[in-house]
């Protein structure tokens, strides 16, 4: 699971180029980051627009790739 999930924001991250940024964090290392986050499962994806006034699209588990294609053409 974790290297498809991997698989996918890669080809996310060259489709979309500039228009989106990707990064991962290790809830091992950061923890605290993680507990602040109210990460409860793996993996948790936070979609965040540049927009101030849109919600923080938050999703817990494996997802499509077509929905995170979704999201980031329709809600971001």
């Amino acid at each position: 699971m974790r290297y498809l999930l991997i698989s996918c924001l890669s080809q996310l991250a060259v489709e979309y180029g500039k228009n989106a940024i990707i990064v991962k964090v290790d809830t091992d290392d950061e923890y605290e980051f993680a507990h602040d986050m109210q990460v409860r499962g793996l993996p948790t994806l936070f979609f965040i627009s540049p927009d101030p006034n849109k919600e923080a699209i938050r999703t817990e588990g494996l997802i499509p790739i077509q929905m995170m294609r979704d999201i980031l053409d329709n809600e971001m």
